[in-house]
């Protein structure tokens, strides 16, 4: 029998803590959150119930719960929301219900990730994303890509962005698939996304951008698994340089960057409370955290996300 959450919150002691992570951002940070939560539950006396739209934990004792609070807006860039107990339980509940009966995430086989990927309209999986520097000002660049569908399974997730990436790379060539995607705004940057096998991809092969080796011309965004080959992706981004683009790399964890040196590389990674140890020179934060936005987002050299 699935544990009842409600019979738990109206037995927890005075004093205790309720954290409520909601199901938002990347799922590897989801995947964090929960652990943490689970162990400041064993630390503090306590339980994790894991809903499709958050997870919540409740605790007798609310220090580790107030840790694991902390920690997961540190590591993650979105904190989570923690009330103390019996005060903030009407607000709780109401969270939590719609969090119960928020729609489970849709379980993929391949070929039906493969035909969705193929077939679903381009207004639903592409998407445009604009990004500025510092503290205001109107935006400076736009990033064109596929639309995340924050899958449990990173290798599927993966295969998602390659098929995607591709059909929006098609539709830029193609007059009417072209009218389906976000519209470009005009004196904005371009950050496009590539697939793993970088200009080789597109129809054609390189999309010409503007002058060779332009360190200023639209960013061409490529994932990680790139690296796994460097003789390639040496060849790759000369491909790319010759033809007017700059190169960044896409990686799903800011920390990656203190680990990999790749010269004269655009970063991309998800923002987090805290920079990594050492500031890549150019540096593309993705998404944007609730409640606060860190302050080092707006250092020199950092692009940041903003509402569209």
């Amino acid at each position: 029998m699935k544990p009842d959450w409600r019979a738990s919150l109206a037995a927890m002691p005075p004093g205790g803590i309720a954290v409520f992570r909601p199901a938002q951002g990347q799922r590897g940070a989801g995947r964090v959150g929960r652990a943490l939560l689970e162990e400041a539950a064993i630390l503090g006396g306590g339980q994790v119930f894991a809903f499709p739209g958050g997870d919540l934990l409740l605790g007798a004792v609310p220090g580790p719960g107030q840790r694991a609070a902390q920690a997961i807006g540190e590591l993650t860039g979105l904190a989570p929301l923690a009330w103390s107990l019996p005060e903030g339980q009407a607000e709780l509940a109401t969270r939590a219900e719609a969090a119960n009966l928020a729609p489970p995430p849709r379980a993929w086989s391949l070929a039906a990730l493969e035909a969705h990927c193929a077939q679903a309209p381009l207004r639903e999986v592409a998407r445009l994303t604009l990004f500025r520097a510092g503290h205001g000002g109107a935006p400076l660049a736009q990033r064109l890509g596929p639309a995340a569908l924050d899958l449990d399974d990173p290798e599927l997730e993966a295969m998602a962005r390659e098929w995607l990436c591709r059909r929006v790379l098609a539709a830029l060539t193609h007059p009417v698939e072209r009218a389906e995607l976000p519209a470009l705004r005009p004196g904005l940057r371009l950050i496009l996304d590539f697939p793993l096998a970088g200009p080789q991809a597109t129809p054609g092969g390189a999309m010409r951008a503007g002058a060779p080796n332009d360190p200023n011309g639209p960013i061409a965004l490529l994932p990680l698994a790139v690296l796994g080959v460097p003789s390639g992706f040496a060849r790759m981004a000369g491909s790319l340089r010759q033809s007017g683009w700059a190169v960044g790399l896409l990686a799903s964890d800011i920390t990656t960057l203190e680990a990999l040196d790749v010269p004269d590389v655009t970063w991309a990674a998800p923002i987090t409370a805290r920079p990594p140890a050492v500031l890549p020179p150019r540096l593309i934060l993705l998404g944007r955290p609730n409640p606060d936005p860190p302050e080092w987002r707006c250092a020199p050299g950092i692009l940041h996300e903003v509402e569209t």
